[in-house]
């Protein structure tokens, strides 16, 4: 399946929270640490979750009414 981005950095927003810009890596921890909160994955299901995640999706609810969303962005220097 083919990536819906391939960008360095993401805008993130979250449940009553401002918006956030990360790195890809940055974005990857991130999103490990959620799903391993909420699905209690661990290693390569872990890994795997989170790449099919950032290829294919821009958002991850992470209990009733909450939400963690993630878009491509480029920054430019000023």
């Amino acid at each position: 399946m083919a990536q819906l981005y391939d960008e360095d950095y993401y805008v993130i927003l979250r449940t009553g929270s401002g918006e956030e810009f990360v790195t890809r890596p940055e974005l990857d921890a991130l999103l490990a640490e959620v799903v391993a909160s909420v699905e209690g994955l661990s290693g390569d299901a872990l890994r795997a979750k989170v790449k099919h995640l950032i290829d294919t999706a821009c958002e991850y609810a992470t209990g009733p009414d909450e939400y963690l969303e993630w878009y491509a962005t480029r920054l430019e220097k000023g």
